[in-house]
């Protein structure tokens, strides 16, 4: 199974992982509704992840700081 971390102090981010925007991610996309979402996959770079967001079928790739792991 694949994992991916940025630097030390963020947290590893796994396939099937419930996830949602942290702080920076919700003042950054303001637009999107949806704050919870699945990661289905690594995008090209280390500080990019894919995730299926709720209510979507389709997955996006996002910054790995814009997430944080669901409580």
């Amino acid at each position: 199974m694949q994992a991916t971390m940025m630097s030390v102090e963020q947290e590893y981010f796994r396939i099937g992982d419930l996830v949602q925007l942290s702080k920076l991610g919700k003042e950054r996309m303001p637009r999107n509704k949806a704050t919870t979402a699945k990661v289905v996959g690594f995008g090209r770079s280390d500080s990019r992840i894919r995730v299926v967001f709720d209510g979507s079928r389709y997955p996006v790739s996002i910054h790995a700081s814009y997430l944080e792991r669901k409580q």
